[in-house]
């Protein structure tokens, strides 16, 4: 595809200077409304970080957002994440690149971070261009003016919006007044076992919920895996939590037991048949009892005022799953659970309930349960960022039906599809390395799991994230 050379790649290009040479990009005037987006009512379309859909702030987050599907519908205003893949053209070619080269400069001329001084509402903004900067950052290295450009931009602006250490530690907890909101259960109901519910003692230091950490490094790493670029929640710390029925106590005492465990992972089996994995957990690994929770909740990074990223108090979203049901592992479960399309494979699917709840910004703006909302058992989304593929749905020109079902699965089911196994084999902290385990009788060391403070798994991320490819390349701009 051509790409237009008409773009300086200094940052600091007037706007006045970039209206002649833009093509097809409409450039809204600013206003300005004291109006807040109700609590009560849904806000217009557009109308995220002000009332106003017309705000800068919104034009500017719609730029970068907003996707138009082949059945006309506009996708992902209010997403978690944004809608880009590897393979994305979306923000590389000359329309959308143009209109979002011209807001973030429009942004740097009007002094746009003036225009709301909320700090909640600053730092998620931040968060929304910092990982659009995440995703261009691999497309750099083709040495393109538009695309330097553009990073540029990018860069100026999430400086300007970064907040001080105190603005910082002031942000609202999220997580905890979602609790006090009282819309969600506040513990699982096996009589109702498809009610989504939020423990409102999963931080506490004492409580029957362990923080669960490891000493190399991020305790869920493949959830930060940034497949050459495509997985933007880099900008996380995900924080692992375990509690069994028997409370604090025997929570640590699994994880002492699984440290001490020092036999092979996998054994061969002779029961195997002819199925292809010839290979079995160790029947001597610890026991995972029915009941068992376990928590990962993802917590937002932010850039404060001296350029470092700081762990916020911002939960972005929580994934919680509860063991209804721990068969015996046997060749027969282990093709249960991995033999997609069986009634055996779809029994399975009953041995754990899945709930998860994602960042809402209109509810979170608000002061609405916390700005947390619980994903539907239907739900459908498109698969974006850990684990997905590279290819654009919204660029493949494919029809209205592939579109809506095949592109959009349900959300939950992806839950069961990486931690389908049974009992401590779908426990991907412990070892993700089981699928390949079965079939060749290899499988990697795992860690040594033990309990850690939230603060210890905090800055744990912190120095990891410190190390990343992406935010070296944003540390470079951000000192310019």
């Amino acid at each position: 595809m051509h790409r237009s050379r008409e773009f300086q790649s200094t940052a600091g290009r007037s706007l006045a200077g970039l209206l002649p040479v833009l093509t097809g990009v409409l450039v809204w005037p600013l206003v300005l409304s004291a109006t807040p987006i109700s609590a009560n009512e849904p806000a217009p379309a557009g109308a995220l970080y002000h009332s106003d859909p017309q705000h800068l702030w919104n034009r500017l987050h719609d730029a970068l957002f907003v996707r138009i599907g082949p059945d006309g519908r506009e996708y992902g205003r209010d997403r978690l994440d944004p809608l880009l893949w590897t393979e994305t053209e979306f923000l590389l070619e000359n329309r959308s690149r143009d209109r979002a080269i011209a807001l973030l400069q429009e942004f740097l001329n009007e002094n746009g971070q003036k225009l709301i001084a909320e700090p909640l509402r600053r730092a998620v903004l931040q968060r929304d261009l910092w990982l659009i900067f995440n995703w261009l950052t691999p497309r750099l290295t083709r040495d393109r003016a538009d695309e330097t450009r553009l990073a540029g931009l990018l860069a100026s602006v999430i400086s300007r919006l970064a907040l001080t250490p105190e603005q910082i530690r002031g942000l609202p907890d999220n997580y905890a007044a979602a609790v006090a909101s009282g819309e969600f259960a506040t513990k699982f109901d096996p009589l109702r076992p498809d009610e989504p519910y939020l423990p409102p003692d999963l931080f506490a230091s004492d409580g029957p919920w362990v923080c669960v950490g490891r000493p190399d490094g991020p305790v869920a790493p493949q959830h930060l895996r940034e497949n050459g670029g495509n997985n933007p929640s880099t900008n996380s710390v995900f924080l692992v939590f375990l509690r069994l029925p028997g409370g604090r106590d025997a929570t640590l005492d699994l994880l002492k037991q699984l440290r001490a465990f020092d036999q092979p992972l996998v054994v061969k089996s002779d029961a195997a048949g002819n199925r292809a994995n010839k290979f079995l957990p160790n029947k001597n690994l610890p026991l995972i009892p029915a009941g068992t929770e376990m928590a990962l909740v993802r917590r937002a990074f932010v850039i404060d005022s001296s350029n470092t990223p700081v762990p916020s108090p911002l939960t972005e979203s929580v994934q919680l799953r509860v063991y209804r049901e721990v068969p015996e592992i046997t060749g027969e479960t282990l093709d249960a659970s991995l033999v997609s399309g069986t009634a055996a494979n779809r029994n399975a699917r009953a041995w754990q309930s899945f709930f998860e709840f994602r960042l809402n910004r209109q509810l979170l703006f608000a002061g609405r349960a916390g700005g947390l909302r619980a994903v539907g058992g239907d739900e459908r989304d498109f698969k974006t960022g850990f684990r997905a593929h590279g290819w654009d749905p919204f660029e493949r020109g494919q029809d209205d039906r592939r579109f809506s079902e095949g592109d959009q699965p349900p959300v939950r089911q992806n839950c069961f599809a990486c931690h389908s196994l049974p009992g401590l084999t779908s426990f991907n902290s412990y070892s993700d390395d089981w699928r390949g385990g079965l079939s060749s009788g290899n499988v990697r060391p795992p860690p040594a799991l033990s309990e850690v403070s939230v603060a210890e798994a905090l800055a744990s991320g912190s120095e990891w994230k410190k190390r990343r490819p992406n935010w070296i390349a944003l540390r470079g701009l951000l000192t310019k």
